[in-house]
């Protein structure tokens, strides 16, 4: 690959920051949580120009209908369903006159409904089946996520592989059997109904039902089960967290996360995900977070919820695309957790971890980064983006040391780019080191079939 130093230069200059305005999400949805039940009648306003896209809406959904924001016409619709966009929706979009393109009003009405399952007790429940892209109805509470589980409109451009996820709103929720409700990105209400609106785009996870609302040190505890004394060390904790990364990526930290605690719909699905600025607990514990203060617990909740907060950046602060974005998000968010936990935590953590890594990966083969074309060529995914692809991360930055692989990180994530690809990160990198370095890296670990054996050597 030819690399003009000067273009590079240039490139690299530019700001992150993007002029496009945020589509605006606004109308009502209703909930009952006691039968599992959606209506929503939306408005998407500020849609960008874009000819080959989807829209996407829970496969739970059924339409009413597509319509123009006068309100006056409704609009034809098809829909496709195709499982490297999404699993857990469909994806409709309007056929222009000719039947052979898209059309794309810039702002459009949307109202479905939908129905799904109460699972209110475990004795006929599943043993898996509950995960991040579910809209999952406990019997006490509703949960989703905005990302995976689409329960409002997301448009998503096929040509630069974005989902427009990350809404400004203005929305009215009403659930008459809920005492709670909390829509990312506002404040959480005590109450049956109310109005909750943000300027900044937000990735909406709605969270309503039965459940206990705290506040401490301007952080939000929801159904957590924590004491005054958990929540203030929780906070310190998750602050201090985020002032490492904020130090070592010379980048801010966002707004102070809120923690939620809730049940899943299986008897044994049991994990936490981010949809900034919330993270979300799913287990049946029924201390809720406090457990996670056991000493036994430790060792694994404190480096998790690292990987969580990684993820403001490398997730929120900026979302990955092209068949590299999957891995560049929870890998290095695996790393920047591995190197809190020796700063933070302890070096008996952070070496069982490595261990732990380096052992699950021994005698297997994987598909080099520079080789990705498509998800399916991770192989085993969990494996490939939370195991090995970090090991390769810990190995380039003893190559280049941890000044460059910190401004390296921070290039990767403040470069103007439409597409995140193999050729972004080689040249993100480029402009941190020197070519001689730049070409060992690449033929010793981003091209090298032999690549995590030669992490594992310089990593002893």
């Amino acid at each position: 690959m030819k690399i003009i130093l000067t273009f590079l230069f240039l490139l690299f200059s530019t700001s992150t920051l993007s002029s496009e305005q945020p589509i605006n999400l606004t109308g009502t949805i209703e909930i009952s949580v006691n039968n599992g039940t959606i209506d929503a009648n939306f408005q998407l306003e500020n849609i960008p120009k874009l000819k080959n896209y989807l829209i996407f809406l829970n496969s739970g959904f059924n339409i009413q209908y597509f319509r123009d924001h006068k309100d006056t016409t409704n609009y034809a619709y098809d829909k496709t369903y195709n499982t490297d966009y999404s699993d857990e929706s469909f994806g409709y979009y309007l056929p222009d006159k000719t039947g052979e393109g898209k059309f794309l009003p810039s702002a459009m009405q949307f109202k479905y409904t939908g129905k799904f399952p109460v699972i209110n007790s475990m004795d006929k429940a599943s043993d898996r089946g509950d995960w991040k892209g579910n809209i999952a109805f406990n019997g006490k509470t509703i949960r989703t996520d905005g990302f995976q589980t689409a329960w409002y409109p997301i448009l998503y451009d096929i040509e630069k592989d974005k989902r427009y996820d990350e809404l400004a709103y203005n929305i009215e929720v009403i659930c008459l059997d809920c005492k709670s409700i909390y829509v990312n990105g506002s404040k959480p209400i005590s109450g049956i109904q109310s109005v909750f609106k943000s300027n900044k785009p937000t990735s909406l996870t709605l969270f309503a039902g039965d459940y206990d609302i705290e506040e401490q040190n301007g952080s939000y505890y929801l159904n957590s089960g924590l004491s005054k004394v958990q929540m203030n060390k929780l906070g310190d904790l998750t602050a201090s967290f985020e002032q490492y990364y904020q130090k070592k990526l010379s980048l801010p930290y966002g707004e102070n996360v809120v923690y939620i605690h809730t049940t899943p719909i299986s008897k044994k699905d049991s994990w936490l995900f981010v949809s900034y600025p919330s993270i979300v607990t799913i287990n049946h514990d029924k201390g809720g977070l406090s457990n996670l203060f056991d000493e036994s617990e430790s060792s694994w909740f404190k480096p998790f919820i690292a990987h969580e907060l990684a993820h403001y950046y490398f997730g929120t602060y900026r979302t990955f695309n092209s068949e590299l974005g999957d891995m560049f998000q929870e890998s290095f968010s695996e790393y920047l957790s591995l190197k809190l936990t020796k700063q933070l935590i302890d070096d008996k953590t952070y070496l069982n971890n490595i261990n732990k890594k380096l052992a699950q990966v021994e005698g297997k083969t994987f598909s080099t980064i520079k080789e990705v074309k498509s998800n399916s060529d991770y192989g085993n995914r969990n494996l490939y983006v939370y195991t090995y692809a970090p090991i390769i991360w810990l190995a380039v930055e003893k190559e280049i040391g941890e000044e460059k692989m910190w401004q390296w990180l921070n290039k990767m994530l403040t470069v103007k780019t439409e597409q995140t690809n193999y050729e972004f990160m080689i040249e993100a990198l480029a402009s941190v080191i020197e070519k001689d370095k730049l070409n060992l890296i690449i033929n010793t670990y981003l091209s090298n079939n032999n690549a995590i054996n030669n992490a594992n050597a310089v990593l002893q």
